[in-house]
């Protein structure tokens, strides 16, 4: 085991499971001819995150975003469309059960609604086998240095003996100011070659 590294954290939704809100979004991109920027922007970063920080309930965020997409589906509908998404990634899945089995403190983390991350997390029983935390509880988002600095006190552990994968670059910024070891997820093989020379496993 790499003594410098002690804790992993998982991003939960996009690297632990697939079906991000990317899928989401390439999907009405698709379907209604938007950019993919312009409705990550409005989905995600406007609407979603609003309802992930508890300024608005999630049926509220959907009905909002479908007004200002111009969508025919319903509030209720669309959320329905970007859970069928949703499936755990069993390679990452594995990984994460091996590293823990060899001593490493596994986070989950995650910033969303409670609904869609209690669906998810008892969906696979995910809480049975690893440390989980919304960031919807602390009111804070991801990328925000004091969610970081809340799980580097919580653990008590150094930037540096910490590993964040993530598939969402803009939430690395602050950990990285705290020294915390970042990888982009983009696919398993490529994620797995990496962290097999970053620990030595």
């Amino acid at each position: 085991m790499d003594t410098k590294i002690k804790l992993i954290i998982f991003d939960l939704y996009g690297v632990m499971s697939m079906g991000s809100y990317k899928d989401t979004c390439r999907w009405i991109s698709k379907k209604y001819g938007h950019s993919f920027k312009y409705c990550y922007d409005i989905v995600y970063h406007k609407h979603f995150t609003d309802a992930a920080m508890a300024r608005v309930v999630e049926s509220e965020a959907c009905k909002r975003t479908v007004k200002e997409l111009n969508m025919e589906e319903s509030g209720s509908e669309l959320l329905a469309k970007h859970m069928s998404f949703q499936k755990l990634n069993k390679s990452v899945f594995d990984l994460a059960l091996q590293l823990k089995n060899k001593g490493y403190k596994i986070l989950l983390l995650s910033k969303n609604t409670p609904g869609q991350f209690k669906n998810l997390v008892n969906k696979y029983s995910l809480d049975k086998y690893f440390d989980i935390q919304n960031t919807y509880d602390l009111r804070l988002e991801k990328k925000d240095i004091r969610t970081m600095k809340y799980v580097l006190k919580k653990y008590k552990v150094k930037g540096s003996e910490v590993f964040f994968v993530d598939d969402q670059e803009f939430n690395f910024p602050n950990a990285k100011k705290l020294g915390v070891h970042t990888y982009l997820y983009k696919n398993f093989k490529d994620f797995r070659k990496y962290l097999n020379k970053l620990l030595s496993i």
